[in-house]
């Protein structure tokens, strides 16, 4: 089945009663191949090739370094994980909902978002382990409990347009927050993106997987990450600033999508998406 965007049998609609717990999986990459093409499922997200990456992003044959696409797989995965519940009999985790976040960020190369290329990735792994159709995540999109982010440029938006799409999904927010992301991007999230928006402390958690790294590699990635992610975002808690506005203009980010994402949302929700510190969100 090649058609994964527009099944053929219908599709009941989502309920999300009792559904209280948001995961986050924050996309770093694109996963390029077509997925309406028949050849599709011969298009493995092993395959570094199938991947638009970042040039710190790849292999290096030379020093025996993996592609990072490799990690984003296994972010994909523990998401996917995250709505299994460990029983004998595999059943779905009623209480949840993954959100792939990510934007089309490579626009120069594809219209796709990072996101809908996760979940295509997601299908891709399914088909190449036998699972017919799409495997368990073809399942989890169709019941509603993987959902797409399509707008985020960087880790806040991840952050906070993942809630607000939980928010305009199920019509509330969420209890709990899991996010899957990098292991050194945890301080980032936990220190400064979540009490940005005044989210509890006590209601977030960061599941962290790195890329493999030598000892050089990962002294390199904690230098870099305090240097060129922590800080920046230390100094503009929003991203609203002059350096973290332009790295979202590189990465195709219009102001104008902030009246879409508050539409029907509350007047502070609003404030806060349009670059203002707020008190009292409503999920305070």
């Amino acid at each position: 089945e090649s058609d994964f965007e527009h099944p053929d049998h219908s599709i009941p609609v989502p309920n999300y009663d009792g559904v209280e717990n948001l995961v986050i999986v924050c996309c770093h990459a694109i996963f390029h191949p077509d997925v309406q093409n028949p050849s599709f499922p011969l298009h493995s997200p092993l395959n570094e090739s199938n991947w638009h990456l970042a040039p710190f992003q790849k292999s290096e044959p030379k020093t025996g370094k993996p592609g990072e696409h490799e990690t984003f797989l296994t972010h994909i995965n523990a998401g996917l994980a995250t709505l299994m519940r460990a029983t004998d009999t595999l059943t779905w985790s009623s209480d949840t909902v993954v959100v792939f976040s990510g934007g089309a960020t490579k626009q120069a190369l594809t219209p796709l978002s990072e996101a809908r290329s996760y979940y295509h990735a997601a299908l891709a792994d399914a088909l190449s382990k036998g699972q017919r159709g799409g495997g368990y995540a073809r399942k989890l999109f169709d019941k509603g409990r993987i959902l797409l982010e399509e707008n985020a440029t960087d880790s806040f938006q991840n952050l906070l347009f993942s809630i607000l799409l939980f928010r305009q999904t199920t019509g509330r927010y969420p209890k709990l927050l899991r996010i899957i992301t990098h292991a050194f991007k945890s301080k980032r999230f936990l220190d400064l993106h979540a009490p940005a928006i005044g989210w509890p402390s006590d209601r977030v958690r960061v599941e962290g997987i790195d890329p493999v790294m030598s000892s050089a590699e990962q002294d390199d990635t904690l230098k870099g990450e305090a240097r060129f992610g922590y800080a920046p975002w230390q100094e503009d808690l929003l991203g609203t600033g002059e350096f973290l506005n332009s790295k979202r203009k590189q990465r195709g980010w219009k102001e104008a999508v902030n009246e879409e994402l508050g539409e029907g949302l509350e007047d502070s929700v609003k404030r806060l998406l349009n670059g203002e510190v707020v008190e009292g969100l409503p999920w305070t």
